[in-house]
């Protein structure tokens, strides 16, 4: 009995074994030339948005959905719900860059930022930084 359940898995061992043998056989390459590569990785994105900004500049999508974000963050930090942001909403939500620039942002010396004077200053910003 003994012998017969060593014969029976030496023959599972050499069974496996040429098994795994079979599976790892090097698959024969395809030359590049002949594999079929899609030229763009999203084919659903307009080919007009498909290239990068040549100035380097984002390009306009990306500049809207952050300017969406931006006003989502803007408006959860108006607690009062009163369209503008105080210093101290500022600080308290989290907008370090509002806080730091608050004096810049609040041209009319209101005490209090908008949105809009939040945007006109982003792009002051954005176009004195493409100048240099």
């Amino acid at each position: 009995m003994k012998q017969f359940i060593h014969i029976a898995m030496l023959a599972t061992t050499v069974a496996c074994a040429c098994a795994h043998a079979q599976v790892q056989q090097p698959q024969p390459l395809v030359a590049p030339a002949l594999m079929s590569a899609p030229a763009h990785p999203d084919p659903y994105i307009p080919p007009a948005m498909r290239k990068p900004p040549r100035d380097g500049a984002p390009s306009p999508m990306l500049q809207y959905q952050s300017m969406q974000k931006l006003k989502q963050r803007f408006e959860d930090a108006d607690v009062d719900s009163s369209g503008g942001l105080s210093r101290e909403e500022a600080r308290n939500a989290g907008l370090g860059f509002v806080e730091k620039n608050f004096d810049h942002i609040d041209t009319a010396q209101r005490g209090v930022v908008t949105f809009e004077d939040l945007k006109a200053f982003i792009i002051q910003r954005r176009e004195e930084a493409r100048s240099r």
